[in-house]
């Protein structure tokens, strides 16, 4: 199969620029683009979401919410590291919360050379713990150093809050997560399809995730309400 190599340095990774009058080898700016995507994919960033900008999220005009989301995301990537607190999107499915977060995650990636980031899903991260349900098989070790990465990193971005019931052994596991980044202080973004408000909803946000780790996320993040409808059923 043929490789389509960059038009500019025709897959040297190199190009020559004159700077006053000597010419000078300088690295092509695809370079700059490999080594992006590699960071991209080392921070476990979803395929579909890699390299999304926060300008390529448009909010719907008609709706206030979508348009704070961002506004919430873009003071949060100028503001960074100097933040205390995370952002807890919550909205309802097809409203963009993983592209916000990946959003932030491009830009933070692009504007700091060596941070820290590492995105999660709930459902991804609660079949990693179901692997062993059974104590005599679970791989305790592997569970261990998945835990404790997610602890430690920097930045965390864990997506789909409360997407699916777990058992109470990873429950403990999922508030140990939590606890050790509160008392570490370190910055997490959460996105959710469940709200605080259960008046026009079956669950609360609690009640998918729990009172000891909502108390937690009240502590760490600051909500974010993201209102509106699925934009993949607007667009058939």
């Amino acid at each position: 199969m043929k490789q389509n190599l960059c038009k500019l340095c025709n897959g040297t990774g190199w190009v020559i620029k004159k700077e006053n009058g000597v010419e000078l080898a300088v690295r092509c700016k695809c370079q700059d683009l490999d080594i992006f995507i590699t960071k991209g994919e080392k921070a476990n960033i979803p395929p579909r979401f890699l390299g999304a900008e926060l300008r390529i999220y448009n909010p719907d005009p008609n709706n206030p919410s979508q348009e704070k989301a961002k506004k919430k995301a873009r003071k949060f990537i100028d503001n960074y590291p100097s933040v205390y607190d995370g952002l807890l999107f919550q909205g309802s499915v097809g409203i963009g919360k993983t592209r916000l977060l990946c959003s932030i995650a491009t830009e933070l990636i692009k504007k700091f050379k060596n941070i820290d980031i590492f995105y999660i899903d709930w459902n991804d991260l609660v079949r990693e713990m179901r692997s062993g349900q059974d104590v005599s098989s679970r791989d305790f070790s592997s569970i261990n150093q998945l835990i404790n990465k997610l602890s430690e990193v920097e930045l965390l971005l864990f997506d789909e809050l409360g997407a699916s019931k777990i058992s109470p052994w990873v429950y403990d596991n999922i508030y140990y997560l939590f606890n050790k980044r509160y008392n570490d202080k370190k910055v997490t973004l959460c996105a959710t399809n469940y709200f605080d408000d259960t008046s026009n909803v079956i669950e609360s946000l609690s009640q998918r995730v729990g009172d000891r780790i909502r108390s937690r996320l009240y502590e760490m993040t600051e909500v974010v309400e993201i209102r509106g409808i699925d934009y993949r059923l607007q667009n058939g």
